[in-house]
């Protein structure tokens, strides 16, 4: 049978495929036609949204008669979406209206021609249309065979099994708790009535029945985690809870939930109460909106008033790590809405937010959020899949920082990293390569103003892997510590003793300054948001130092403030601390060395570390001569971080970085 071939579109008329599959048994081929349509014309269809998976096109549709092939993950959401029709000729029961004897659908891998790269720049142009105009968005995450084998392959399956991690401590001290709390609990119907029965799925059944519960608020004693054997503390743990919520987390953490492409998607589709946006697995399916309870629940209970029994609540160490990554994506999706729905997203908030969110290809981890942004960045930003990853990451870069008129996000740029995949220049944003959180970061939120009332000025440069900045020299780094050096024993001896080895203790004497260097000057408040150290923080600083030193650091058996515990943690991080020509204190990136130089910059709220790049300068035109740097990292340095640097009469330097 002939491969299918594809009629071109004419992008002038904002032409797109839709796809008519037709209804058949389930085991029978896949038979669809494509129709070519104009957007602007409202044609009916509906959408999918799914994760492509392995790039093995190993699988079969039958277009207009011709072979396409397509891949598994593609091929199951077609299989159990179809219209399913039995012999005698009723339509089956399927996501579709039964009065319609086929279902019209878009999706990508099907509707664009993925060898014209030309075709595939054009539609994705119009993707953000697709998805507003679609009239319902199915989301397809897998089969239920498929999140089974994902929990054997990280042996959860096995845990939930043995329940290994719940210790007869935990236990006891849980039963000692129920007994002030008057626990009204009862297993849940579905979930009891299923796993006695044997059926095949239980623990789906089970899944369902424990998000059904989660959307209740319930406190820890109230959920049907436990079995009560008697009116008295005498309980067990309830096994197929636990199996349960092992299916509901794989079921949340399938690589559908880490698609960049998923957060356009879903925020672009228009859900209503008759037709919300449902994820589908197997022939399941669950409401995106429902699925959202579960992240509210995690971060009101277990991470808050229910914060200390939630390790027997999830039973298995592996599985709290997959209810932590499944809260995530979901808060993530939540943060994307809120933004787009107030006209407050860009690519700034896309970048912080994506954190290990996955494209097939480099260029979509700009163009998976183009649709959502504003007009004036995405008509910057062509869609061009001919064009290099770099100069498109390079391109994206400088438009975040000329919209902004700042450098605030210049902190998660790809630095002097080794691991520079795309070979971009340092002051480049690594788009696919989400930089690990830095407490050096502070993320726009005003907490410091080296160069007060100076905007980044963004010159023109005649050379694309350059970005020239305006900036004020404040010396160079002359010492640095080793960061174990700051994490042995009392962490502010440690910098005592290394200033002392190099003759330098006099710069310092007083050790609140340290204090300050170590925290960043810096805390999270009740609010959540970051805050200066205040005078009276910097009292429960001395108090932290003086517990530690004459309890040797038993924190963690101590009754304490869990304040102190949150200040011992930031204390103990691998710190890499700096002094400078000009005798200031700093603590900067890991990657800093001596020699590297501390500047001021238009535009940025923290200095920046910068690295020569020696016996090279711009030539030509008004670059000539600039002095060259790479970029190394922003930094925190005493006494320069509230323009205490800057005058009226300040001659700032253009400069130039590569």
């Amino acid at each position: 049978m002939a491969a299918y071939v594809y009629d071109r579109l004419d992008p002038s008329r904002k032409q797109i495929r839709i796809c008519t599959i037709h209804p058949g048994p389930f085991e029978d081929p896949i038979k669809c036609s494509l129709s070519t349509v104009l957007l602007d014309d409202n044609p009916r269809y509906e959408t999918l949204s799914y994760a492509w998976g392995a790039p093995v096109f190993d699988h079969t549709v039958l277009v207009d008669g011709a072979v396409l092939k397509v891949t598994r993950s593609l091929h199951d959401a077609l299989r159990y979406l179809r219209p399913r029709k039995k012999y005698f000729g009723a339509v089956d029961e399927s996501p579709w209206d039964i009065r319609d004897a086929t279902a019209v659908l878009w999706a990508d891998a099907i509707c664009i021609n993925q060898a014209d790269l030309d075709e595939r720049s054009s539609q994705v142009c119009l993707m953000g249309d697709i998805y507003r105009r679609g009239a319902r968005l199915h989301v397809w995450i897998g089969t239920v065979e498929e999140i089974r084998e994902d929990l054997r392959q990280a042996n959860i399956d096995k845990q939930m099994d043995a329940l290994d991690l719940v210790t007869p401590e935990q236990f006891s001290e849980f039963k000692m708790f129920l007994l002030s709390h008057e626990p009204t609990c009862s297993r849940p119907v579905a979930l009891s009535s299923a796993a006695l029965s044997g059926d095949v799925d239980a623990d789906v059944m089970g899944a369902l029945e424990i998000l059904k519960v989660f959307t209740e608020d319930k406190h820890v004693q109230h959920l049907p985690f436990f079995n009560p054997l008697s009116a008295d503390t005498d309980l067990e743990l309830h096994k197929p809870w636990y199996v349960g919520l092992a299916m509901l987390l794989g079921i949340l953490t399938q690589p559908w939930w880490k698609r960049v492409w998923a957060v356009q998607e879903v925020l672009l589709s228009t859900p209503t109460s008759s037709q919300p946006t449902l994820i589908r697995f197997s022939h399941y399916k669950i409401s995106l909106a429902y699925c959202n309870n579960v992240r509210v629940y995690f971060l009101k209970h277990l991470l808050g008033c229910c914060v200390e029994w939630y390790p027997i609540v999830v039973g298995s160490n592996a599985l709290l790590y997959r209810l932590n990554e499944a809260s995530g994506f979901l808060t993530t999706l939540t943060n994307f809405s809120r933004c787009y729905e107030n006209g407050n997203f860009d690519m700034t908030v896309a970048y912080h937010s994506l954190g290990s969110r996955e494209a097939t290809i480099p260029h979509d981890y700009i163009y998976g959020l183009r649709a959502l942004m504003a007009n004036s960045l995405s008509s910057t930003l062509k869609v061009d899949y001919r064009q290099s990853v770099s100069s498109l990451y390079v391109e994206a870069t400088r438009a975040i920082f000329k919209a902004h008129n700042s450098l605030e996000y210049i902190d998660v740029a790809v630095g002097v990293d080794a691991d520079n995949r795309n070979h971009l220049p340092s002051w480049c944003i690594e788009w696919s390569q989400h930089q690990k959180y830095n407490d050096l970061s502070y993320y726009g939120e005003g907490l410091f103003s080296a160069a007060p009332g100076y905007l980044h000025p963004f010159h023109a440069c005649e050379e694309s892997s350059s970005l020239l900045i305006d900036a004020l020299a404040q010396g160079a780094i002359t010492s640095s510590n080793s960061p174990a050096q700051a994490t042995a024993g009392d962490p502010v001896h440690a910098v005592v003793e290394w200033m002392e080895s190099i003759g330098q203790r006099q710069v310092i004497q007083n050790t609140d300054i340290i204090l300050r260097v170590l925290m960043r000057d810096w805390h999270i408040g009740t609010d959540l948001r970051f805050r200066r150290l205040s005078p009276q923080y910097i009292e429960l600083l001395r108090e932290w130092r003086d517990f530690t030193s004459h309890n040797n650091r038993q924190l963690n058996k101590a009754p304490i403030k869990s304040s102190l515990r949150d200040i011992d943690s930031r204390m103990r991080r691998p710190q890499r601390l700096f002094l400078t020509s000009h005798g200031l204190l700093g603590v900067g990136p890991t990657t800093l060395m001596e020699g590297d130089c501390l500047f001021i910059a238009k535009g940025s709220e923290s200095p920046l570390l910068l690295r020569p790049i020696h016996g090279s300068a711009i030539e030509g035109g008004q670059q000539e001569n600039l002095p060259k740097y790479q970029f190394v990292g922003r930094c925190y340095v005493h006494g320069i971080m509230d323009g205490e640097a800057v005058t009226a009469d300040t001659e700032w330097q253009t400069i130039c970085l590569h």
